[in-house]
């Protein structure tokens, strides 16, 4: 099982109290924030592509080659036509009349967004497969985060050597971790790291003598059974109150105490709110660990984007960031 109760080696071990000045650990904002703006380039590619070619239709007319493959209604929107590009050869640049400017109003109008979409790329409407947490869903997001956390706290259960304790565990959405500690024997080291990799994406460890027995590392969790239907729903503003109480029942029945579920952080996206509570507890690792997977199991809809577990004057500290989704 894992501690977090071998400080006092940990202090014995002069290089542990500078591990974190060699520590270079991966900031989660900036790796997400660079995935978004990639995604958001690929989109903004696509989109100008789109723009230029019809343009370049609208303008020029509909190459031969082209003649025929296109939808006429498409073709139409954006003031193209089959053939008008050997018309244009032989007229030359003409102006459409005012019957043209009227049909073309027309089918403008009888166009929703959905029918143009669907002509000018059909797959856009049935390839909605979401593979990446970036693509979840508000409500899918929340369900990954309640059931990861489960699942990466219960393998540190089984993963960790009895010799070795914790100064720090941290798990943040959607599956990166950080881990600092130490280990009463360099081979209970060496056999976490293995099996930390093993399990791991982007796995890093700044520990490199053979003999050490500090234990530091960061990577991404490879989560085994990831669910993104454990929460079912946004929660009514009515709801609220019972939510809370909800989770502090679950919490309490566990034996872990939470503190800090009355003053949420609002933040407000319109269709609906974000409440944000940090929450704090004094809870065993073992208490904890029993209330996560309770909580992954339960009907109540919140989600854990971030855990941190330290060890602090002699207990484990443990910070939550628990956060809902409410209707307006």
């Amino acid at each position: 099982m894992i501690h977090m109760n071998l400080i006092a080696v940990a202090e014995k071990n002069s290089t542990v109290g500078n591990l974190s000045q060699h520590l270079h650990v991966t900031n989660v904002a900036d790796v997400e924030r660079r995935h978004k703006t990639k995604y958001l380039a690929v989109v903004l590619s696509i989109l100008l592509a789109i723009v230029a070619f019809s343009c370049y239709l609208s303008v020029m007319g509909v190459p031969a080659a082209l003649d025929g493959v296109l939808p006429d209604s498409y073709l139409t929107l954006i003031g193209a036509k089959p053939g008008s590009s050997s018309a244009t050869a032989h007229a030359g640049s003409t102006s459409p009349d005012a019957s043209k400017q009227g049909d073309f109003a027309q089918a403008y109008a009888a166009m929703s967004a959905k029918d143009i979409v669907r002509e000018i790329n059909p797959q856009v409407l049935v390839n909605n497969k979401r593979t990446s947490y970036s693509s979840y869903l508000p409500l899918e997001k929340l369900s990954f985060q309640k059931t990861s956390l489960a699942q990466f706290m219960s393998f540190l259960n089984t993963a960790v050597p009895d010799d070795i304790g914790f100064s720090q565990c941290v798990y943040q959405a959607p599956n990166y971790y950080y881990l600092r500690g130490v280990a009463v024997k360099a081979s209970s080291q060496h056999t976490l790291m293995d099996r930390l990799k093993a399990v791991s994406k982007s796995f890093q460890s700044p520990v490199a003598s053979e003999a050490a027995t500090e234990v530091a590392a960061f990577g991404q969790f490879t989560v085994p059974q990831p669910r993104l239907d454990a929460v079912r729903g946004f929660v009514p503003s009515a709801e609220i109150a019972a939510e809370v109480k909800a989770i502090k029942t679950l919490a309490s029945s566990n034996k872990v105490q939470l503190k800090g579920l009355e003053k949420p952080l609002i933040d407000d996206f319109g269709v609906y709110k974000r409440y944000a509570y940090n929450v704090t507890t004094t809870a065993d690792f073992a208490d904890l660990l029993t209330f996560f997977n309770a909580f992954a199991q339960s009907p109540i809809r919140m989600g854990v984007p971030k855990a941190d577990l330290r060890f602090a004057k002699k207990s484990l500290l443990s910070t939550l960031r628990i956060e809902m989704f409410v209707l307006r």
